[in-house]
């Protein structure tokens, strides 16, 4: 039996794979089961959304547990074992990005996947993406945008995490088994809660930005990022790393543009004459940097201090590898989706 398995699949990314595979299942193509990984949830399927799995002779199991409990790790393998499974796929998904203690970045996003991957029977593993993250890179310098070549560079925990679990998986031999994508701020449907707050406040010029808001961000959509998963996860590929993104990067004020014009439109309201934000001084993003460094070092993490900690820097990434090498691939900017991710901000709240 060929089957994937999707970790975190009750996650925004992981709700994003499934969207895209009800509406292209030719991209897991000889695919007989898919296993949906959650942590606590195993019903976060709808059943119409099941059937189309069925209509497609796709079976669909669930199993439940951290990626770091031991009889997590046993479950899944004799799962593995009853199914007669003999070509698996991974897309591994999870990760904490705001833990509630600061030494589960590196317990869940390092030793997590160390653990998961090691236990998996390697002559049954044909695939395993990784989804990684800039954050192993921390902040541009010089104007440079981010590739393949680019230097690790963490700052901070999770930058740490990921950085080591990349390692972890490019020491092994397995080149044509294991791919990573990395990923910037993600954007898009099946959103979080502290994405829906973000774009309501930005909308109504409720959010700060750093002197003028003239750092540069890119950004990726989980639909994007989604499909480029499935890409390499069943298509030959060229490279071991890819990093996956819109195809511009943006200034933070040039979001808030963006995001407040599909607002006034959306409302019936006059074409805005100039972008609302809170102001906050040059350097209050450096400032808070240092914060977040000092907190993390004596054990402590606070989301809002490490998220204005990076409000204010460029981070910044080139695509140009996977455009390259998956021409077909179309893609869906944050000037195409953000009506729609408004109005899912906008129920969520």
């Amino acid at each position: 039996m060929k089957a994937l398995l999707i970790t975190g699949a009750d996650g925004w990314l992981g709700q994003s794979i499934i969207d895209c595979l009800i509406n292209d299942f030719s991209a897991v193509k000889g695919i007989e089961l898919i296993i949906f990984h959650s942590l606590d949830k195993t019903k976060f399927i709808k059943k119409q959304r099941l059937k189309k799995f069925d209509d497609n002779n796709i079976k669909c199991s669930f199993v439940k547990g951290s990626v770091t409990d031991d009889l997590f790790i046993r479950k899944v393998n004799k799962f593995i074992n009853l199914k007669n499974i003999k070509d698996l796929r991974v897309i591994y998904t999870s990760s904490v990005i705001h833990p509630e203690k600061i030494i589960d970045f590196n317990n869940i996003n390092y030793l997590g996947l160390k653990k998961f991957y090691n236990s998996l029977n390697k002559l049954l593993l044909k695939k395993f993406t990784y989804i990684s993250s800039n954050s192993p890179f921390g902040f541009n310098k010089s104007q440079l945008l981010f590739d393949e070549k680019s230097f690790y560079n963490p700052i901070g925990e999770y930058g740490s995490s990921k950085k080591k679990a990349e390692e972890f998986l490019l020491r092994k031999k397995d080149i044509k088994r294991i791919t990573i994508l990395r990923a910037p701020w993600f954007h898009g449907k099946n959103m979080p809660l502290r994405q829906a707050k973000f774009l309501n406040n930005s909308a109504k010029g409720l959010f700060p930005l750093i002197n003028k808001g003239l750092n540069k961000r890119s950004v990726v959509n989980t639909k994007d990022l989604a499909k480029a998963a499935l890409n390499v996860t069943f298509r030959k590929t060229k490279c071991q790393v890819y990093w996956i993104s819109d195809t511009n990067s943006y200034t933070m004020i040039g979001l808030m543009k963006i995001i407040q014009n599909s607002y006034s439109k959306a409302k019936n309201l006059k074409p805005i004459n100039k972008i609302k934000y809170l102001n906050l001084p040059k350097g209050t993003s450096s400032l808070f940097c240092l914060f977040d460094l000092f907190l993390q070092k004596i054990g402590l993490y606070n989301k809002y201090v490490h998220i204005l900690g990076e409000l204010g820097q460029n981070i910044e990434c080139s695509s140009e590898k996977y455009r390259r090498e998956f021409k077909d691939h179309k893609w869906n900017d944050i000037v195409d989706s953000i009506d729609e991710e408004l109005k899912e901000a906008e129920k969520i709240l």
